[in-house]
């Protein structure tokens, strides 16, 4: 960093920017201590991308079905997508993930989505 680098107008910080970055975050933290995606291999706009994705498509269909998907379902859900993602790549994802919001849909939230990664 140059002597000039210090008068360079940084960008002003948001609490969109705040949210995000405790996202990232807290989604990276939970894989590292327990050995599971999302990994380095995700960027963290692509972490960003994939929970919003996946939350919203199974928060949508909850409304859908009349139902209430609990947050801490919902980043559950999302910790598996980041693995799908990661392990099949992209077209499998969004394949994948329109099965399981069909699924949901027509058979019900599957057992190993219901653990809440966060208290409520």
């Amino acid at each position: 960093m140059g002597l000039f680098d210090l008068f360079k107008k940084k960008e002003p910080r948001t609490m969109l920017n705040e949210f995000q970055e405790t996202t990232v975050k807290l989604f990276r933290s939970i894989g590292e201590a327990n050995g599971v995606p999302p990994t380095r291999k995700l960027s963290d706009k692509k972490i960003l991308e994939i929970s919003q994705e996946v939350m919203t498509a199974f928060k949508e269909a909850s409304e859908e079905k009349g139902e209430h998907i609990p947050g801490g379902y919902l980043m559950t859900i999302a910790m598996k997508f980041f693995a799908i993602y990661e392990q099949f790549g992209e077209n499998f994802y969004y394949e994948h993930l329109n099965y399981e919001v069909n699924k949901y849909i027509n058979e019900g939230l599957r057992e190993d989505y219901k653990h809440n990664l966060i208290g409520e």
